[in-house]
């Protein structure tokens, strides 16, 4: 079924671009990097960028590798290529950063320190950012808790990442502003989220600011912006997931884990043995197994079949389809990511 979702509806009114952002918005000399998961809301801010006027020359798209180019255990395998085809396709440049060997390294790191950070500058040529030295002990799973502290993992493997790439790579006397999609809607956390505030990379000569555009979209808006723009959504929405975090993001509900169980079994062994190794898990004393099986899977068959290969693999798809559908997931409720 083909939906004609509205942007706005009659009686809305379009989100305004606070004052302070849009000094710097519309300032030649801003750069504009927009933290690019492939997922939704980052997909709908770059939209809606190009909907502002903002020149494509401008934006650049920053994607963390939230695996550290290990395996994907996290991640979905299939969200660094649709990235790369997102961009290719919008003619926008790519950035890749991670922190070395990802989440499941910081997980088993024992008497050291952070491992160091890489990224991909836009000519190919890599950059190391060495960690300082440390001796202290993880050898646990990130805690399924809104604090940052102890849900390490968005911290670590994207958050602190971004910000000593920026700090490396922007030059002190520049503009910066750094997008990110957080939506209001999506948790209660998310709605005190302030529209934009000074980022943590500003200096007395760097001026930086976080701007969340889409913070005040309802879902609805997010995908009427993918319907006109003729956007492929990633696969996990087409799949059901209502959320492209990580693929075993710990959040996830009994039925999302069902759901990997279904496509990617294999990450759930892998998982379990990890608990095995560790003497720790992730639910409290009950095994990621016994949660998959407390679920049941969401995936539509049609679905599953013309799209678990590329889940689970390289996207190939055209980024602009010949019929643009709502996917699967749009408007879920299945827990599948942060909070």
């Amino acid at each position: 079924m083909n939906y004609q979702l509205p942007l706005f509806e009659p009686e809305e009114a379009p989100p305004t671009v606070p004052e302070a952002v849009a000094e710097l918005l519309y300032d030649e000399a801003t750069e504009i990097l927009v933290a690019f998961s492939g997922g939704k809301d980052s997909v709908a801010m770059v939209l809606y960028l190009l909907d502002l006027g903002i020149p494509k020359e401008r934006i650049i798209l920053h994607h963390h590798e939230v695996d550290g180019r290990g395996e994907h255990l996290f991640d979905w395998p299939c969200t660094p290529s649709y990235c790369k085809a997102f961009a290719a396709a919008f003619e926008l440049p790519l950035v890749f950063s991670w922190r070395e060997g990802g989440i499941l390294r910081e997980m088993y790191r024992t008497n050291e320190g952070l491992q160091d950070v890489r990224y991909e500058q836009q000519d190919g040529s890599a950059v190391v950012l060495a960690s300082r030295p440390g001796s202290s002990t993880r050898r646990k799973f990130p805690a399924v808790a809104a604090d940052l502290r102890t849900r390490w993992c968005s911290s670590v493997a994207k958050i602190d990442v971004l910000s000593r790439v920026i700090a490396h790579s922007y030059p002190e006397g520049g503009q910066l502003i750094i997008c990110t999609g957080e939506r209001r809607e999506e948790s209660p956390g998310r709605a005190a989220y302030k529209a934009y505030e000074k980022y943590r990379a500003s200096t007395k000569k760097r001026t930086a600011i976080q701007w969340r555009p889409v913070i005040d979209f309802r879902e609805k808006q997010v995908w009427a912006l993918y319907e006109k723009y003729n956007v492929q959504p990633h696969p996990c929405y087409m799949l059901g997931w209502p959320r492209c975090s990580c693929q075993t993001c710990i959040f996830s509900s009994p039925n999302t884990w069902a759901a990997i169980q279904q496509i990617a079994p294999w990450k759930i062994d892998y998982m379990e043995a990890i608990e095995n190794d560790l003497g720790h898990t992730l639910y409290h004393g009950m095994r990621i197994r016994e949660k998959a099986r407390r679920g049941r899977s969401f995936i539509p068959p049609d679905m599953l079949q013309r799209w678990k290969t590329e889940a689970i693999g390289e996207f190939t798809s055209p980024i602009f389809p010949d019929r643009w559908e709502l996917p699967a997931g749009a408007f879920g409720a299945e827990m599948a990511g942060a909070v």
